[in-house]
């Protein structure tokens, strides 16, 4: 057990003092009878032979203090967020005794981010918090202000970080740096003069213009080292859940129009995830049915073999009206199961929408029960899942789950979150890995190896017509053999029919449209015969299987 002294007052402290009673640490009431000391305030007094961790902001004052003073001495700039796990430590210097090293470890588990740096990174670092704490005052932003709150645990220093942010800003002011130069820091002082006429005020607009952009750069080199890490985890970088949760914490902050304010968010960080394509050489984005850990997820993985490219939608629909659009590049759809047919409402969108079929892709589906953890099947009182995947395990289900109550949902995270110690869900082997799920049993559907869902990868009309199958719709007037004369221009050239079915053309009760895809590519007089014996006729596509999708440049 390690006797520790703290010295100082505030939420830090308060903090440390809480996380070393609970790893069992005593307290010490003095210096004498502590074996390390970790002090927040300066440390008045006589040389000590404890080790000491400084977490005093102001490090000229410190170090020149401690630094001959101190056997064992460890310099900190702490950047505290109220939570460890949010928090970083800056080391300046750094002791190599045992005691230093347990305080470093125990910081390190809760999650602190440990960051060694030299004097002039610390000296850029200072500026930067001193900079945004008199930007957050003069604008009273507590945002800003919460960016900032680690230095707002030292009250009776807050004065000198102000000054020392204003003393910094006038030194460059004597470099003669232009604005168009300035660092940040530089030209948020420009603003702080009060126009008093019309010329200044002009001007006070056109240096908030420079430091707006100046943000927003500044914004797209965080995106940038948020693409790394995306990449390092292989998440998509397209989340627009969290994108809406982030705008409407900004609308709630603002008086000004929110139609407006939402189009200027919504374009900033359109250019962000454009700046994180680039920078991971992604050409293309792809949209599946979501979500994380769907079959259509698990399909474009099996494709491009990256999520960083992926845009989840919450339907098929909508995901071809974005191909259609042009709001993404690539989409991946179900259109048929081998146990329940055509995808009926992708088949409805593919006609009434102008896009094209240029792949196709076969995914073997296992579903897989799982839990928390490791449990009896009959420890498990309910199994939560979507419609279609309990329907596919119906036989598993009766067999050894008939006690179990049968609860669906809309989606797989909607499974996962409902999951406690008495429940169980069906999923997809990646979905359950994904969200670190135990696997109870695997492939328990129905059918063994034969529940195939085949998919169409779509993209915007470009014309070719590349491939040996064709897919397309056609309408028939309402006669006698009608529909027999269409067929006979594939029967007479040896087509083989791989799929026919017929829709509800949506205008009168009995008028149909029919689909179907032929094995071969149709030619030029292939279509010339096809049109004289139909109403009308829409390819939607020519095309082969394909076993991957490249989207990298």
């Amino acid at each position: 057990m390690l006797r520790v002294y703290v010295h100082g007052e505030g939420n830090l402290v308060n903090a440390l003092m809480k996380i070393f009673e609970d790893v069992g640490w005593e307290l010490a009431d003095s210096i004498d009878e502590a074996q390390i000391v970790v002090a927040k305030d300066l440390l008045e007094g006589d040389c000590f032979e404890k080790p000491l961790i400084d977490l005093y902001p102001l490090k000229k004052k410190s170090t020149y203090l401690y630094k001959d003073r101190i056997n064992s001495f460890t310099s900190i700039f702490p950047v505290f967020y109220g939570e460890f796990a949010f928090s970083e430590f800056y080391i300046l210097e750094e002791g190599d005794d045992d005691y230093t090293k347990a305080f470093l470890d125990l910081m390190a588990n809760l999650g602190v981010i440990l960051k060694r740096i030299s004097w002039s990174e610390y000296v850029d670092i200072f500026n930067k918090y001193c900079s945004v704490l008199l930007l957050a005052k003069v604008f009273k932003d507590p945002l800003l202000m919460g960016y900032v709150s680690h230095l707002v645990d030292w009250k009776d220093e807050i004065e000198t970080f102000l000054n020392h942010a204003k003393r910094s800003i006038l030194e460059l002011q004597v470099h003669n740096a232009s604005i168009e130069s300035d660092p940040l820091v530089g030209e948020i002082a420009h603003i702080l003069k009060v126009p008093t006429n019309l010329n200044e005020m002009r001007q006070k607009i056109r240096l908030i213009d420079f430091i707006i952009l100046r943000l927003i750069e500044e914004r797209m080199k965080v995106a940038g080292s948020i693409a790394v890490e995306k990449k390092r985890t292989d998440s998509p970088i397209d989340l627009r859940d969290v994108e809406e949760q982030k705008i409407k914490e900004i609308l709630d902050r603002s008086y000004l129009n929110p139609v407006r304010m939402r189009r200027i968010f919504e374009e900033i960080m359109k250019l962000a995830k454009e700046e994180e394509y680039r920078l991971l050489g992604i050409s293309r984005t792809v949209g599946v049915l979501g979500p994380m850990g769907s079959f259509s997820d698990e399909m474009a993985l099996k494709l491009i073999g990256s999520r960083i490219p992926i845009k989840y939608c919450v339907s098929t629909d909508e995901i071809i009206k974005m191909v259609e659009a042009g709001e993404m590049d690539y989409g991946i759809v179900p259109i048929e199961n081998s146990t329940y047919g055509t995808v009926i409402p992708v088949l409805d969108a593919l006609l009434n929408h102008n896009v094209e079929v240029f792949g196709e892709a076969k995914l073997e589906v296992h579903h897989c029960l799982v839990a928390k953890k490791r449990m009896d099947l009959k420890e498990i009182k309910r199994v939560y899942s979507h419609p279609q995947a309990i329907s596919q395990s119906l036989g598993f289900l009766n067999t050894y789950l008939p006690h179990a109550e049968i609860r669906y949902t809309s989606s797989t995270s909607d499974a996962v979150n409902l999951l406690d110690d008495e429940s169980a869900a069906i999923m997809s082997e990646t979905a359950a890995k994904m969200y670190g799920l135990f696997i109870l049993r695997k492939s328990i559907q129905d059918l063994r190896e034969k529940n195939i869902t085949r998919f169409y990868i779509i993209r915007r009309r470009t014309g070719k017509m590349e491939g040996k199958y064709t897919s397309l719709f056609f309408g028939v007037q309402d006669k006698p053999g009608a529909l027999k004369s269409v067929l006979d221009v594939f029967a007479s050239r040896g087509i083989n029919l791989r799929k026919l079915e017929s829709r509800p053309a949506r205008t009168f009760l009995g008028d149909y449209v029919f689909f179907v895809e032929v094995e071969a590519p149709l030619r030029e007089k292939d279509l010339k015969d096809l049109e004289k014996v139909t109403a009308f006729y829409k390819i939607i596509g020519v095309f082969d299987e394909i076993k991957e999708l490249n989207v990298f440049e």
